[in-house]
């Protein structure tokens, strides 16, 4: 009975960490978006409060995925690893052409490599998340798994 409970329980966590990590990966792509789509913002503004908003998220997504991710199995870890580090990249290749070109001129681009690039990279982290098994188990030492 014992068992068959701490089972439940990390499969709960599985899922729980999953789904958590999931909203972090659409809340940044959304963000990315809404940052490369901005109309009418002459005075610069909201570029820089949105700027920061992306900035927020890809820190949060770092920070929280590091505690979450234990509990994926090695593929889908590696798929949400690729999503951050290409969601750092493009970040700051967006930043230093907006400093160079200014956001008017740079958010075309923006728009459609973040539709090329972070689009798929989120489809496919969240397609591992989804079909991460139900039991899957976090890869401890066996001496730790031992009750």
């Amino acid at each position: 009975m014992r068992t068959t409970q701490a089972e439940q329980g990390r499969v709960e966590r599985r899922r729980r960490a999953a789904a958590e990590i999931q909203n972090m990966l659409a809340d940044l792509y959304r963000s990315f978006v809404a940052w490369a789509s901005l109309y009418g913002d002459a005075d610069g503004r909201y570029e820089q409060d949105q700027r920061e908003r992306v900035t927020a998220l890809i820190d949060r997504l770092s920070n929280g995925y590091l505690a979450r991710s234990m509990w994926l199995e090695p593929g889908a870890r590696k798929k949400v690893e690729d999503f951050i580090e290409k969601s750092e990249i493009l970040y700051s290749r967006f930043c230093a052409d907006i400093e160079e070109r200014g956001y008017t001129k740079v958010k075309k681009r923006m728009a459609n490599r973040v539709s090329r690039q972070l689009r798929s990279a989120r489809k496919v982290a969240e397609s591992n998340l989804k079909d991460d098994p139900e039991g899957s188990r976090p890869r401890w030492p066996a001496r730790l798994l031992r009750s």
